[in-house]
């Protein structure tokens, strides 16, 4: 493990992202600078790498070549990373306010080698639909049947990742869930931030129920709970596969 040089590495990666300097100015504008920038473009085709070249004088690390897909791109980032917490503000991500930062550093000096998390805001098309979505204090593996985190505020020790592994490839949509699930089945710790730390946009692939989302989701989850908690879940797709009567009758 290299020594590390920051608190906080803000980690983006980004591929033929319209909405990338959105991003470059919620981190370039952040009160506190003292954080590592590390950007990972997967050879974007369109005008992302000439928006990104205008911030490449404050990026750490910049990084632009073909990748296998997102959690691909976000391993390239894990491995080049120096900061202590590293924290993924992918191309259309933002951090909530310009204090963002320097309201979470004291926060991640009080505990050692564990994941903080915070609440989003969560940005729709119409301005009615936005709202920040809270996050419950303590975090259950039970949580994590029909809930997750949003990568975008939370902050994962650099050391969990060397314990624990990278993002894995096989799942090109869902291995961020993969990963709290390793973690809290490790028991590792996962600490509350209570305020907004990011505003993410409701338009990702994760968020839209495609039949490649459904059959990841199921093929994880299958491998962390039981027929029957996932049967007895919130998930109506999952009753649809196992039928209407109980695995267990």
């Amino acid at each position: 493990m290299k020594n590390n040089k920051y608190p906080i590495s803000i980690i983006t990666i980004c591929r033929n992202e319209p909405f990338i300097e959105a991003t470059c100015k919620s981190i370039i504008g952040q009160t506190n600078q003292n954080f590592e920038w590390v950007v990972v473009d997967g050879a974007s085709t369109d005008g992302t790498i000439d928006t990104l070249r205008k911030y490449i004088n404050r990026m750490d690390i910049f990084i632009s070549e073909a990748d296998n897909g997102v959690y691909d791109a976000m391993n390239k980032g894990i491995a080049a990373a120096h900061g202590e917490y590293l924290l993924f503000m992918n191309g259309g991500d933002m951090l909530y306010d310009t204090d963002t930062i320097e309201r979470i550093i004291p926060f991640l000096s009080n505990h050692d080698e564990c994941v903080f998390y915070g609440d989003s805001y969560r940005l729709f098309d119409t301005p009615e639909d936005c709202f920040i979505k809270t996050y419950p204090e303590t975090i259950t593996k039970d949580f994590f049947l029909t809930n997750t985190l949003g990568h975008q505020s939370c902050f994962i020790h650099h050391k969990l990742f060397k314990r624990h592994g990278p993002y894995r490839t096989d799942f090109k949509i869902v291995s961020d869930k993969e990963k709290w699930l390793k973690l809290i089945s490790a028991k590792e710790k996962f600490y509350h931030i209570p305020f907004a730390c990011s505003k993410f946009r409701m338009n990702g692939v994760s968020r839209n129920k495609t039949p490649e989302l459904k059959k990841e989701k199921f093929k994880l989850l299958t491998q962390y709970f039981s027929q029957e908690q996932l049967y007895n879940s919130n998930e109506p797709y999952l009753k649809d596969i196992f039928g209407q009567a109980s695995p267990c009758n």
